[in-house]
């Protein structure tokens, strides 16, 4: 996709020059989109990117260039998001059977998945289910549910009858003035929240849609055990990047991830990003991405270390 500024970054257009390749895999009777960056290189262990709560694979397309040196780059469209199919339910398992079935797609078991937001939810959810898939495990700004106190219960799942009609946008420069991030805050360069917007919309007979399905929201289904408990029967090395003004993960709540996590270490924080980390920063995020995955393959290989 052209850039639709000319003053977009020099290191944005190298990023770019890296155009993935776009594949589809069946899940259940629904089509599921993933890119690839070099999947030909298969003398390298492959990476899994995972998006965010009605995000997409492009998000990564700023992050993914610079892991190809030492890595097989995939990135997956989860059902009712970007390019994979719609579905009538959403289930947590069926996340984690899509997470799983693309990294068999891509051969590439046991992968490191790389996961932000609801994606890092759902990753864990995936990890969990399928050990011998994934060697390693980095969770990027997301709340995760803790264990519920005494007789707390799971709040219940919201009914269909809240669901509003789907907006349709007359032309599509209407519809990207419209783009927003939730939580809203972000310091993400204008040409990269103009592309990811670009790419998060779709045609209608009537105009242009987003392509998330606003059925997610109504229809998924919550776990009866927590992301917390699951990260203490993790055995695969875990990390967790937050960024400096999340207001979805910030610090305490961390902290207080990691020390759910059965082979985890510190926190990292990445100065001057707020929740949506790989659009507000993505040349730190990278960078720290190129040394913290070795370092936790270089645990995996040696389990009594950490």
């Amino acid at each position: 996709m052209s850039l639709a500024t000319d003053s977009a970054p020099t290191w944005m257009a190298d990023a770019l020059a890296h155009s993935p390749a776009s594949n589809e895999i069946s899940v259940d009777g629904c089509p599921i989109h993933y890119l690839s960056w070099n999947a030909d290189d298969r003398r390298k262990p492959g990476v899994l990117l995972v998006h965010g709560f009605c995000a997409h694979a492009h998000w990564w397309d700023f992050v993914a260039p610079a892991l190809l040196d030492h890595y097989r780059v995939f990135a997956i469209d989860l059902s009712g998001m970007g390019d994979s199919g719609h579905r009538e339910q959403y289930r947590i398992s069926t996340y984690c059977r899509e997470i799983a079935a693309v990294i068999d797609a891509a051969d590439i078991a046991p992968a490191t998945v790389v996961a932000h937001s609801f994606g890092g939810l759902m990753s864990i959810q995936a990890i969990y289910r399928n050990p011998a898939k994934v060697s390693a495990g980095v969770i990027i700004d997301s709340r995760i549910n803790f264990p519920r106190a005494g007789e707390e219960s799971a709040p219940p799942a919201r009914g269909a009858s809240e669901q509003r009609p789907k907006r349709i946008y007359p032309d599509f420069e209407q519809a990207l003035a419209r783009f927003r991030l939730i939580p809203p805050e972000n310091s993400a360069e204008p040409a990269v929240f103009d592309y990811v917007g670009r790419l998060s919309l779709r045609p209608a007979s009537e105009g242009w849609v987003w392509k998330f399905d606003d059925r997610i929201t109504f229809s998924l289904d919550y776990t009866e055990i927590s992301e917390a408990e699951m990260l203490r029967k993790i055995d695969c090395p875990m990390a967790f990047i937050y960024g400096e003004h999340s207001v979805v993960a910030p610090r305490d709540v961390a902290e207080k991830t990691v020390g759910y996590m059965n082979r985890g270490r510190p926190a990292l924080c990445v100065p001057g990003a707020h929740h949506h980390v790989l659009l507000d920063k993505p040349l730190a995020l990278r960078e720290l991405l190129c040394e913290l995955i070795p370092s936790l393959h270089a645990e995996g290989a040696d389990p009594k270390s950490g």
